[in-house]
């Protein structure tokens, strides 16, 4: 049996959030910086093989726990696209990402 291949499309406020919390820890440390990178591609390429795989947050949205680092990964799935909307630290209100859900 064929596996269903995703694609990931990352929203601009995803991608912001990346951004913001990417330069806050090259700000820290480069290597902690790469580190943080490294982690988000594996946590996407981890939701891009298996995306029903992660619980539901809200309604129709998901969410993934990024290992080492504060952050929770928030996506839906559309067809064979996985629509990343949040890269988001915990400590972040979460009425921030809910406003970004259509």
């Amino acid at each position: 049996m064929k596996r269903k291949t995703f694609k990931i499309e990352i929203s601009a406020e995803a991608e912001n959030d990346f951004d913001s919390s990417y330069s806050f820890y090259l700000n820290e440390s480069p290597g902690l910086a790469n580190q943080f990178y490294r982690r988000i591609n594996s946590s996407l390429e981890s939701i891009k093989k298996s995306p029903h795989t992660y619980p539901v947050a809200h309604k129709n949205l998901r969410k993934y726990k990024v290992k080492t680092f504060p952050f929770m990964i928030y996506y839906q799935i559309d067809g064979s696209t996985i629509q990343v909307i949040a890269i988001f630290h915990t400590s972040r209100n979460p009425k921030i990402w809910n406003t970004r859900i259509e």
